[in-house]
């Protein structure tokens, strides 16, 4: 009987990731889900930014329990390089000869004056891939500019369409485009590999943030093209007319198309004709609706307006926070949320991967310790004695 490694479909896979904060450790983290053996290479000392951003939880280790590294690393081994020496380059390009691919999101120069640009790899492994992301990709003429999230949010097109056309555009909190992006690296990075094994031959795949973030919203570029030059107009922000309500513990969203008025009226106990659309009259019997709406919802908590709405066919919702998530029923069906015991973090919910199929994912595992498996991978993989990994821990090459 195959072991429960093996069911997983990238059991056999092993993916270095030195990326940096989100995009790239996040890439490798799906691969690592789907039982890829992904090792985290981080510096000696203080290890990835990712690691001290809070909130921390009391008495953990600061370096060790930020949020956004107990998510982006789990399910990974660690060890600590500084590829800045001479010695730890040849360390990492031993782990490269024996690795299928490399996961980065560096500017496009950073790797080029660490001397591991994708030919050195090669050099140590013809078959590897190269997976890179950066903010507008390794050419044209923003190649070298540097951006935040805000930065791409709006020069990606999302912002436009973001938020009531009559105020400020708005950006989407965190960072999406980062986590979009990852998503389009794991496929890209799953496609080379396929290309490699049959071929022989590994590749550098690039991507573009910027890019990526018009997939989501490629749409609006069709329809620009097409429709905008002959009218000079295109779908203005704020024209889907959602509506918020205050409910009793916080906000909510209830619209309803015209079909769906009358039902919308039966729920909230107004007037009938409200529901009715009178075509002399439109506007105002919408805003005399909501107005039923907002008495309506104050009575009732955000998930109840949910429910109630969606019971009568109607498209409530309400902001959900994270406490909310936790605590969704859905996701509890489903098992979407796990849980990882971190020595450091204690206990902490992990969201799982978005899909299910016949196979099977791997187990959560907590995010290494930095430098936690290097007697692991330098001593089991590559063979290092224990006076050889003292002797670069001693230099400061490994830690």
């Amino acid at each position: 009987m195959a072991s429960p490694e093996a069911l997983h479909p990238l059991s056999g896979l092993r993916v270095l990731d030195i990326g940096r904060e989100v995009a790239g450790p996040v890439c490798g983290r799906l691969l690592a889900r789907l039982g890829a053996d992904v090792i985290r290479v981080e510096s000696p000392g203080t290890g990835d930014p990712a690691r001290r951003r809070g909130p921390f939880r009391a008495g953990a280790a600061h370096g060790e329990s930020g949020p956004l590294h107990l998510y982006v690393n789990e399910g990974k081994r660690g060890v600590a390089i500084d590829l800045r020496t001479a010695s730890g380059r040849d360390l990492f390009l031993n782990l490269v000869a024996k690795s299928d691919a490399v996961v980065e999101n560096f500017e496009p120069r950073v790797l080029g004056k660490l001397d591991l640009a994708y030919a050195t790899l090669a050099a140590a492994r013809p078959e590897i891939v190269l997976t890179s992301i950066s903010t507008f990709g390794d050419g044209g003429p923003y190649r070298d500019y540097r951006a935040t999230e805000l930065t791409v949010f709006a020069m990606g097109g999302h912002m436009y369409r973001s938020g009531d056309a009559a105020r400020q555009p708005l950006r989407m909190g965190g960072w999406p485009s980062q986590y979009l992006v990852a998503l389009h690296a794991a496929y890209a990075t799953l496609v080379a590999l396929r290309l490699a094994e049959e071929r022989g031959v590994g590749q550098h795949v690039t991507l573009s943030i910027f890019e990526s973030q018009v997939t989501a919203h490629a749409q609006a570029m069709v329809e620009v093209s097409y429709y905008a030059e002959e009218t000079g107009a295109c779908t203005p922000r704020g024209a889907m007319g959602l509506r918020g309500v205050r409910a009793r513990d916080g906000m909510a969203m209830v619209t309803a198309q015209e079909q769906q008025m009358g039902r919308l009226a039966e729920l909230v106990g107004a007037p009938p004709e409200l529901g009715r659309v009178d075509p002399m009259n439109r506007e105002g019997g919408r805003r005399a609706l909501l107005e039923h709406v907002a008495r309506w919802a104050e009575g009732h908590t955000k998930r109840e307006v949910y429910e109630l709405g969606q019971a009568m066919h109607i498209p409530a919702s309400y902001p959900a926070d994270p406490a909310d998530l936790l605590a969704s029923p859905q996701y509890r069906h489903r098992g979407f949320i796990e849980s990882v015991d971190h020595p450091e973090a204690g206990r902490v919910a992990i969201p799982g991967i978005p899909f299910r199929w016949a196979g099977s994912t791997a187990p959560p595992r907590p995010a290494p310790r930095l430098g936690e498996h290097n007697a692991e991978v330098f001593g089991g993989l590559l063979g290092l004695s224990g006076a050889q990994l003292a002797q670069l821990a001693g230099a400061g090459v490994i830690a």
